[in-house]
């Protein structure tokens, strides 16, 4: 059952993109605008500002990233309070946080499946994306930027 929390919860913080990367491309043709946490996972409509497209794989890749992040910092978090003293009282603030983040995730997640491309065509919600192919072809060049807090 903790596992399943953890995997919900880095889900929830990858779709939010609390922390991750945002991919702009300058060139001659119009390009997406792609996210990533660290892996690429989700691209901007170029049809559409409500619609976005995911990729499967880079999907899968940040969750397995961070659900291993999330079990580290869980293992250290759980380690401190058994050293201390009021143990009882640090362990329901800390399982009141991960409430919280359930269900700040299970939000997250609903909303992002209101705004999902339609279909799995290789160009839409596909496996994999390949942006530096896609970008060499179309002669552009894509920088990254890091961003916080950008949860739509």
């Amino acid at each position: 059952m903790k596992y399943i929390v953890i995997v919900c919860i880095a889900l929830g913080l990858i779709l939010s993109l609390i922390f991750g990367i945002e991919y702009n491309c300058d060139g001659q043709e119009i390009f997406p605008t792609y996210f990533g946490s660290p892996f690429v996972f989700k691209q901007e409509s170029l049809g559409s500002s409500m619609e976005y497209y995911f990729s499967i794989l880079g999907l899968i890749f940040n969750v397995f990233i961070w659900s291993i992040v999330l079990v580290i910092v869980d293992y250290y978090i759980r380690k401190v309070i058994n050293k201390l003293y009021n143990k009882t009282q640090l362990k329901f603030y800390y399982i009141s946080l991960v409430g919280v983040l359930v269900v700040y995730s299970s939000i997250i997640i609903i909303l992002n499946m209101t705004t999902v491309g339609h279909g799995f065509k290789k160009e839409l919600n596909y496996w994999y994306w390949n942006v530096d192919d896609e970008a060499e072809k179309w002669n552009v060049e894509c920088e990254g930027k890091f961003i916080y807090f950008n949860i739509f």
